[in-house]
């Protein structure tokens, strides 16, 4: 309930109104795109329609009822007897024929019958297999296979989604992370601007100095410039792929509550190498692909087997005679007979597909195995490179200081003490770059 809440307050039509502040957290955004993403909604049909397959698979138990009805009438009678049918051509058929035809002609007989000129009929039948050479059990079973396999894909489609949306999510902290340290550098230059103009109206520095911290300063808003429209531009990718209306103009009214400075070491989420990659879905559906197979060979086989069942029905109607009521219960059983060849081909190629399947399985693990091995160690090594410049930023803020220090003091000339700011501009946006990627491996961890 509180997720539904949250998610009806987050697509209120007040979003698209300008002016309003709106605070986006990444497992909100999360949320959203999984509702709007095509993928994942058309996974979730799948599972559906996978589960709506097993309860069709499993009306195959109960036996099958179905009724019928009909009427006709033809132009002639299908069925005619005449006396020269029963007597046949010689003198004393044709003699009894005089006869018969003359006593008949005086009660106003007919000497022809006749039948199927017209009638209807109605009736009900029922059939129950009892046996198919287990295709019944198998078909159930692999429905049932297939609910595994969709929610399995189902569960990829959802972390894809998560992926991408971490990845955007993340790309528009880094920039906004960029864009600060612009700012404080912006901030470093203009002090020093006011310092450069005191002194130069003191005649204690040349106006050439003045002028280079001022071009420093128009680098730096240049580059803010450009850092606010990368901004704004994933901004706009990231609300697309979540679903999330909005305002062209209204961009900068959305904030995004999650930041790198609650990033936590790898040690927090180590688990064992081998029990990671077996849970994943890709080992999952490598599993379902082999059962698959192997349901798929029992099937083919099923078709060489004999079929036994039983049945029943019952009808009313007229055909000859007086209509009536009838009915009658039967037993059958089919045998093939000339299908024994084709059938061990197919269960040749069958058996090749498992094994086909079992193959992939075996190269695939391995292959997961080695992602998760390669993922922990990408972690691990974000989180070192991390702390370095977590360690050059504290050094170069240090540097920084002095320099300004000596430069108060007249030990260092404008140049050096630009370049040290300037190292520690880098130094800023390379730590924002080392926060980026170890949140972005963290994620492919978690």
């Amino acid at each position: 309930m509180r997720k539904i809440f949250l998610t009806l307050l987050l697509l209120l039509p007040a979003l698209t109104i300008a002016g309003q502040d709106r605070r986006l957290s990444m497992d909100e955004c999360i949320e959203l795109s999984r509702q709007n993403n095509p993928r994942v909604a058309n996974a979730v049909l799948s599972v559906t329609a996978a589960q709506a397959q097993r309860h069709e698979a499993r009306a195959s138990w109960f036996p099958t009822v179905s009724a019928s009805a009909g009427a006709f009438k033809a132009l002639n009678p299908m069925v005619s007897v005449g006396l020269d049918d029963v007597l046949g051509s010689s003198d004393a058929a044709n003699a009894l024929r005089y006869y018969a035809e003359t006593v008949a002609g005086l009660g106003a007989l007919s000497t022809e019958w006749s039948a199927l000129g017209q009638g209807y009929a109605a009736g009900l039948s029922l059939t129950q297999p009892l046996y198919a050479g287990g295709r019944i059990a198998t078909g159930n079973a692999l429905a049932a296979l297939g609910v595994k396999a969709a929610d399995a894909q189902r569960d990829l489609a959802l972390r894809q989604n998560d992926d991408s949306v971490v990845v955007k999510y993340c790309d528009i902290m880094a920039l906004q992370g960029k864009r600060n340290a612009l700012e404080q550098g912006i901030s470093l230059t203009s002090k020093l601007e006011e310092d450069v103009s005191v002194a130069v109206n003191a005649g204690l520095a040349r106006q050439s100095d003045l002028m280079q911290v001022q071009l420093k300063k128009h680098e730096l808003q240049a580059q803010l410039v450009q850092l606010q429209s990368g901004v704004r531009l994933a901004r706009m990718d990231l609300f697309n792929l979540i679903g999330l209306e909005y305002e062209p103009d209204d961009l900068d009214s959305f904030e995004l509550t999650d930041n790198f400075d609650a990033l936590s070491s790898p040690d927090a989420y180590r688990q064992d190498l081998a029990d990671k990659a077996a849970a994943m879905d890709e080992n999952r559906l490598l599993d379902l692909s082999v059962q698959e197979k192997q349901l798929q060979r029992t099937m083919t086989l099923g078709e060489a087997l004999p079929t036994v069942g039983l049945g029943a029905s019952m009808g009313y109607g007229q055909l000859i005679g007086e209509p009536r009521l009838n009915g009658m219960v039967y037993a059958l059983v089919s045998v093939p007979l000339t299908d024994w060849t084709k059938t061990s081909r197919k269960l040749q190629r069958a058996k090749c597909a498992q094994q086909q399947a079992e193959n992939d399985r075996e190269y695939l693990q391995k292959q997961l195995a080695v992602k998760v091995g390669k993922d922990w160690m990408e972690l691990q090594t974000a989180w070192d490179l991390l702390a370095a410049a977590r360690e050059s930023l504290a050094l170069s803020e240090k540097l920084e200081a002095q320099k300004r220090a000596e430069y108060d003091a007249g030990l260092c000339t404008l140049a050096e003490l630009l370049q040290t700011q300037t190292e520690l501009q880098t130094t800023r946006i390379r730590l924002v770059d080392a926060q980026s990627a170890y949140a972005k491996a963290l994620a492919v961890w978690k």
